[in-house]
């Protein structure tokens, strides 16, 4: 039958990296979507040597972006996380990181007009019906990807771009406290164990590091198979607890990436994965954050947001064991520091996130046709 071709682009945006597709490019049937982009990122095989796949969780990403409809709106998009060895992907969340370069494409795709200094491309991400907006360098009618901005988790510096989530509360269980409460009580290996789920941007459970045997500052190669075992027991009580499943035995295959599980410490000097020694006065608390089993090289944006609002709700382990500083929360992760700068409201309901503002960088690696069998 030949090879099938469908025009791409790959961008790197914060700590994550993806390929980009407009929506007419894939094929009209919806249906056809999950077996066409596996094949593309070459899923089923732990390297994903047969495809654009990256081989880890942060590298095999995919984003769909088209024009929007609605009003105030310039581009709808959708993302997936893309299995790597399991042939799978999970639409049932957002990326942060990613989101950085969803205005970039949307520019470079002609989608977006751009505009001097600084483009907004008002985007809405599908996955949980939620406001991003990217505020863009651009000069000359170019987007300016060089800059002196950098974040932990990046060898270079690029052009800051500004990612302001609206309303992230309930992104995906419609309610920023899924359980109605600030912590909640698990039994795990039979004993009592406190835990707060927050969904903001995306849904996470967070767990007292040492509530684990853990301090809060290990690296990803510090973690043991046993530790791991425990913290997918622990999510997969948050994930019923959540009702993504019916069966907290089941969290593990229909549930797979939500909701995050996160540990927070108190606050210490650590060393990052490139050695570099973070001090325990550059930020407001540490914290380590798990996907597929396995802990995040950095932090991922979303993630970031959930953990700093949840920093900012009273009653919340996060909120127990953070610094404060105004509207500023500071995240240590393995490879350094993201910051999160959080609007809120208080009234006689709560606590409710009004925005939540991430400064990242993003480049286009990529722009060309990817071919599949």
């Amino acid at each position: 039958m030949g090879l099938k071709a469908i025009p791409c682009m790959l961008f790197r945006g914060g700590t994550s990296k993806g390929v980009f597709f407009k929506r007419e490019d894939l094929p009209r049937d919806r249906k056809l979507w999950d077996e066409v982009i596996l094949k593309v990122f070459g899923s089923g095989d732990p390297l994903q040597i047969d495809g654009l796949g990256g081989s880890r969780i942060n590298t095999s990403k995919v984003m769909i972006v088209w024009k929007s409809e609605r009003q105030g709106v310039d581009v709808d998009y959708l993302f997936g996380q893309v299995g790597i060895e399991e042939r799978f992907i999970d639409w049932t969340g957002n990326c942060g990181n990613l989101t950085t370069a969803v205005g970039c494409f949307a520019i470079e795709e002609g989608l977006v007009k751009p505009i001097e200094p600084v483009t907004t491309v008002r985007m809405y991400n599908v996955n949980t019906s939620k406001r991003v907006d990217a505020l863009i360098p651009v000069k000359n009618g170019q987007i300016v990807y060089e800059g002196d901005y950098m974040i932990d988790g990046v060898p270079n510096p690029g052009s800051r771009i500004d990612l302001v989530w609206y309303d992230p509360g309930g992104a995906t269980t419609g309610k920023l406290l899924p359980t109605g409460n600030g912590r909640d009580v698990i039994k795990v290996e039979g004993r009592e164990l406190e835990i707060s789920i927050v969904d903001s941007a995306n849904p996470a459970v967070f767990v007292r590091a040492e509530d684990v045997g853990l301090k809060g500052v290990e690296l990803p190669n510090q973690i043991d198979k046993k530790t791991l075992e425990k913290l997918e027991i622990i999510r997969s009580k948050a994930a019923k607890l959540c009702k993504f499943v019916e069966k907290e035995e089941e969290a593990t295959v229909k549930s797979p990436h939500f909701p995050h599980i996160t540990i927070v410490g108190r606050k210490q000097d650590y060393v990052t994965v490139q050695g570099r020694t973070i001090k325990k006065e550059e930020y407001t608390i540490p914290a380590r954050l798990f996907s597929l089993q396995q802990m995040h090289h950095a932090y991922p944006v979303t993630g970031a947001i959930s953990t700093a609002s949840a920093a900012k709700i009273p009653g919340t382990i996060v909120n127990e064991l953070a610094e404060e500083r105004g509207e500023i929360v500071l995240i240590g992760h393995p490879k350094g520091i993201i910051d999160v700068k959080i609007k809120t409201k208080r009234s006689n309901q709560g606590v409710t996130i009004e925005s939540a503002t991430v400064g990242r960088t993003a480049r286009k690696l990529m722009s060309g046709i990817t071919y599949y069998l």
